[in-house]
């Protein structure tokens, strides 16, 4: 369902600023996920009060980075679910068929890598749709 780990940053002597690399396929192999990036796109702006997601996507995983601040993100696979805080330099991988809720930010800013599953159906914005569908799924 999803796999959480932290980035490295490191600070050059010398030079102001940190500096994170971001190297999808390193980390992909690390931390053994299956991931080819289709696209790649970041949120900023977000307000405590709002959410976002609160949909699954049926046809693709996300890698979900922590670029600044912090927020919480709960996930539900059909039959189990989990609340995650996750701060700077956090990362969350999310497989497809997943529900995705996030939300409680504080100062965020969130890149997100996408990697598209090739299906016809592209995601699911009703969560009893979703629930019914991972019901029929399993029976």
């Amino acid at each position: 369902m999803y796999k959480i780990f932290t980035l490295h940053p490191k600070i050059t002597e010398g030079k102001p600023g940190t500096l994170t690399e971001i190297n999808i396929t390193k980390l992909c192999k690390e931390h053994n996920i299956e991931f080819n990036t289709s696209k790649c796109f970041y949120v900023t702006e977000l307000n405590r009060k709002d959410s976002r997601g609160n949909h699954s996507n049926t046809n693709a995983s996300e890698l979900l980075v922590c670029l600044q601040g912090s927020y919480d993100i709960t996930l539900h696979d059909g039959k189990d679910e989990v609340t995650l805080h996750l701060k700077q330099h956090d990362v969350v991988f999310i497989d497809k068929n997943v529900w995705i809720k996030y939300y409680n930010f504080k100062h965020c800013v969130i890149m997100a890598y996408v990697y598209i599953h090739p299906t016809d159906k592209e995601s699911c914005c009703d969560f009893n749709e979703f629930l019914l569908e991972h019901k029929n799924q399993t029976n």
